[in-house]
């Protein structure tokens, strides 16, 4: 894609609207650039203001998940900062091809702490706009999100590591539409993602879902609604903060909380403390069944416990905490859902396609069964369990069956670990544990549309 001339680009970045004044902060302001509109709007229209131009240092990230698309956006990002003279870092995922959002979004973060860090920026600018809102808050009431997850993404949100992210897009009220037409109309070109258009993740299919009649089913000027209900929603879980604070129920150095006196608060204070606690301790969107013995106990006075995630959470003399045991999942089996997270011991199921790239980093084994595996989709419901005596299966690449036991001796796994692993069954079948390979029977052909990949959130096995 070729770019306008360094003069026009300039000029036709001074004609996009000025966005509102940046927070008060010292020194560079650091730009997320994907190259897409968004991310392109965003850095010419903050470079049109000549107070904030020279402080603008650009943040790339290539997520390598579509090839030599991937490698152009950067070529693409590198060349716009060039050109409006904005200096530019880039950065690269180490694997290539499809990964979990959740991977992907974590080394991202990693490569902007580190350039932050480098070049002394405690503000980070992203291009959320008014319809990212809308997504979000769809996706998250369909999960009952708390309001902390409502109220996401936020105009300006501090960070535990000092720095803030501020989006400025949408303190301008703008949305999709309104940013492609100002880029249009003044002849500034941008990078298009086809994955967007795929009807894979969820937020692709809420995009579509809007695009095809979110004004006729919603009304028109609904994103100002939804972006006006997130900020309410913000100042409420703003409040309990604040309230939770006042009676002591913060976070220790030992990484515990105190809650006796959350005793007969309303259960509001005691989710927004629980949501503190858990994400202190990098516990995220909990399951809200794991969650009701411990709001009980809190809510009572009383003890009690529960599993997250695959963790053990425990409220005891007063006091929240983390236990460092883990829990036995015993020989009950439960329902293993396609696309919900199954909060007891942190497994998600979905159903994902296998491009040529993700097939040569699974056929080279650069991804770990430990955490992660591709199968063929059963036609059966899957379910999971807690390891049983007799338990046995053929894994893959396997002449025949072993028992469980054997195959978790052999790969070094500690007896309390082992007993913390959950057993995944299409029907009666072991399907996969994590740790070990999936069964020969579900194994890939090669590259496959609609495959199952399983991933588990639980405790480091080494």
């Amino acid at each position: 894609m070729n770019l306008p001339s360094p003069a026009a680009l300039c000029a036709a970045a001074l004609r996009l609207p000025r966005l509102p004044s940046a927070p008060d902060v010292i020194g560079p302001i650091a730009v997320a650039v994907s190259g897409g509109a968004d991310s392109v709007y965003l850095l010419c229209a903050l470079w049109g203001d000549e107070a904030v131009r020279p402080r603008l240092r650009v943040l790339h990230f290539d997520h390598r998940v579509r090839g030599e698309a991937s490698a152009e956006d950067a070529r693409f990002v590198a060349a716009l900062c060039a050109a409006l003279g904005v200096p530019c870092a880039l950065g690269a995922r180490e694997g290539e091809g499809a990964a979990a959002e959740g991977e992907l979004r974590a080394e991202r973060d990693a490569f902007f702490a580190e350039r932050r860090a480098d070049l002394g920026c405690t503000l980070l600018c992203t291009a959320h706009h008014l319809d990212d809102i809308v997504e979000n808050a769809l996706m998250r009431l369909a999960r009952g999100a708390g309001l902390a997850g409502l109220a996401a993404p936020r105009v300006l949100q501090e960070f535990r590591d000092g720095h803030r992210r501020w989006r400025p897009l949408i303190e301008a009220g703008l949305t999709k539409a309104s940013v492609l037409v100002a880029l249009r109309s003044t002849g500034i070109p941008w990078r298009e993602d086809a994955t967007n258009l795929l009807p894979i993740a969820t937020r692709n299919r809420i995009r579509r879902w809007l695009a095809d009649g979110g004004d006729a089913a919603l009304g028109l000027g609904y994103t100002e609604g939804f972006a006006r209900s997130a900020r309410i929603l913000g100042e409420a879980q703003a409040a309990l903060a604040q309230w939770a604070g006042e009676l002591g129920c913060v976070l220790g150095p030992d990484g515990r909380m105190p809650v006796a006196a959350l005793k007969g608060r309303p259960p509001a204070l005691v989710q927004e403390c629980l949501r503190e606690f858990l994400h202190h301790h990098g516990i995220t969107d909990p399951g809200a069944k794991s969650l009701e013995p411990l709001a009980w106990a809190i809510g009572a006075g009383a003890d009690g416990h529960s599993p997250v995630r695959g963790r053990v959470v425990r409220v005891q003399g007063g006091s929240l905490a983390i236990l460092t045991g883990l829990p036995e999942l015993g020989p009950g089996e439960r329902p293993l859902t396609i696309g919900q997270p199954d909060d007891e011991v942190g497994l998600l199921a979905e159903f994902v396609d296998v491009d040529d790239a993700l097939w040569a980093r699974l056929s080279r084994g650069e991804i770990s069964p430990a955490r992660e595996t591709y199968v063929l989709a059963p036609k059966v419901p899957l379910v999971w369990r807690g390891r049983v005596e007799g338990d046995r299966y053929q894994p893959m690449g396997s002449p025949g069956t072993s028992k469980l036991s054997d195959l978790l001796i052999n790969r070094k796994i500690p007896l309390e670990k082992r007993e913390a692993l959950p057993v995944v069954l299409a029907g009666s079948e072991i399907l996969w544990v994590p740790g070990l390979p999936p069964a020969e029977t579900a194994r890939l052909p090669g590259p496959f549309k609609g495959a199952l990949r399983l991933t588990w959130r639980g405790p480091c096995l080494d």
